[in-house]
């Protein structure tokens, strides 16, 4: 033996010291780079980018296995009204609080507001139609 058994070397493969840890050179960032519009859509969604107008927002509220609600909320970009987060560069959109608010309420409603639960019988259906 007779070495400092904790003595640090560095790598020799030239990228830094335990590259790819956050604290190091060429490490992570301990930020992200923030929202980026994404450019190239797919062909098979049949509109470019720059026509791209409504946003869409579908909300679907849950009880359990019970589904109380499905809404499909769409916004022209015209129209949308953007709230700045606490850190400045983040932000939602009116659409956004709007779809919250819903959810809220649909899952502080009372059981008489929500109305009697029939639950789908999918196997019923499936023998009903020969399809098993």
């Amino acid at each position: 033996g007779g070495g400092n058994p904790s003595r640090v070397t560095k790598a020799s493969s030239g990228r830094g010291p335990r590259a790819g840890l956050t604290f190091s050179k060429g490490g992570v960032a301990i930020t992200g780079s923030g929202r980026k519009k994404r450019k190239n859509y797919p062909v098979s969604w049949g509109c470019a980018t720059d026509k791209m107008k409504m946003k869409k927002r579908v909300l679907c509220v849950y009880d359990g296995p019970r589904r109380l609600w499905k809404d499909d909320m769409m916004l022209n970009q015209e129209f949308e009204v953007r709230m700045k987060l606490p850190d400045g560069k983040s932000y939602v959109t009116d659409l956004d609080v709007q779809t919250l608010k819903k959810a809220e309420a649909l899952h502080g409603a009372t059981e008489e507001e929500r109305g009697p639960w029939i639950p789908d019988n999918i196997n019923n259906d499936i023998e009903e139609f020969g399809l098993l």
